[in-house]
C-alpha cells in the first residue's frame, strides 16, 4: 500500500528539472515538463520505483511508521524522500560528470532531510526527552547547605 505522504512524480521532478525533458520532442525543444512520463529518461514507472525505494528507506529511518500528529512530520518525509529518489535518479541516469556532482549533493541534502525527520519523530514521540524542543529543568533531591563547600 503506498503511504499517504509519498512523493509525487511531480514532487521529484522539481529537485531534478532537466530529467524531464521530451526525448520525443522536436529537435531544438528544450522545454521541461516537470513531470516524468513515457517521453522521458527515466520513464514514470521507473520514477515511481526510485520513489517506492526511497519511501521505504524513509520508514526504515522511522521505525515503520509516520505518526498522523503532528502533521509536519508527513512534510517532512515527503520532502526526505523525494530528495532521495531524486539522487537515486540522478546516478542511475549520469548523462555528464557534473550529474554524478549533482546526485551528491542531492544525496546530502536527503541524508540531513532524513536526519530532521527522525529528530522530529523521535521529539514528537516522547516531548520532554533529550533534544525537545522545549526545555528541561532539573533540581537536586535535597539542596545543599548555602555556603561554597559542603560539609
Amino acid at each position: 500500500m503506498a503511504e499517504p505522504w509519498a512523493p509525487s512524480l511531480e514532487q521529484v521532478a522539481d529537485h531534478i528539472p532537466t530529467r524531464t525533458r521530451s526525448t520525443a520532442a522536436a529537435p531544438g525543444d528544450d522545454s521541461l515538463l516537470m513531470t516524468f512520463n513515457t517521453t522521458t529518461t527515466p520513464t514514470g514507472e521507473q520514477a515511481q520505483r526510485f520513489i517506492a525505494s526511497a519511501v521505504s528507506e524513509v520508514l526504515g529511518a522511522v521505525a515503520g511508521r509516520i505518526p498522523d500528529t503532528p502533521t509536519y512530520l508527513r512534510t517532512l518525509a515527503q520532502k526526505a524522500a523525494a530528495l532521495r529518489a531524486a539522487a537515486d535518479i540522478e546516478l542511475a541516469y549520469p548523462d555528464r560528470d557534473a550529474d554524478v556532482d549533482v546526485s551528491a549533493r542531492l544525496d546530502q541534502r536527503a541524508k540531513d532531510a532524513l536526519l530532521r525527520l527522525v529528530d522530529a519523530a523521535s521529539d514528537a514521540a516522547s516531548p520532554g526527552s533529550e533534544g525537545s524542543l522545549l526545555p528541561v529543568w532539573s533540581m537536586p533531591a535535597v539542596p545543599p547547605w548555602p555556603g561554597d563547600y559542603l560539609l
